[in-house]
């Protein structure tokens, strides 16, 4: 950070120009675990728009876009929905990694990428 002193002729005061941003110490307080994400709060319509693009994608097989709530944070996913079962809420899906399980209450969104 570099300070500028000039005076101006007219008026002979000292103007000072400073070169860089002040950020207050709190922004960098990476420990503090009150910064996270909201947690969503969905309607009943939301919810059920959400399982209703389920049943679709795993019927079409085709890629989707979900993002998730997880451990106060949001976890993002490109995959491709393999099996629902509605008796443990939970949806088994393939990505790059390999089938995993997601429960149906975790997800905030979905998209339908095809």
């Amino acid at each position: 950070m570099e300070e500028r002193s000039s005076t101006g002729k007219s008026y002979l005061r000292r103007q000072t120009r400073w070169d860089g941003l002040f950020v207050s110490e709190h922004a960098w307080d990476f420990n503090n675990d009150a910064v996270n994400d909201p947690q969503p709060m969905l309607s009943a319509d939301e919810q059920g728009a959400i399982i209703d693009m389920l049943i679709v994608a795993c019927e079409r097989k085709c890629a989707v876009f979900i993002q998730s709530w997880q451990e106060r944070h949001f976890h993002y996913y490109r995959c491709t929905i393999q099996k629902l079962d509605q008796e443990q809420w939970t949806i088994t899906y393939e990505d790059s990694f390999g089938e995993r399980q997601l429960a149906i209450g975790m997800i905030t969104s979905i998209h339908m990428l095809d």
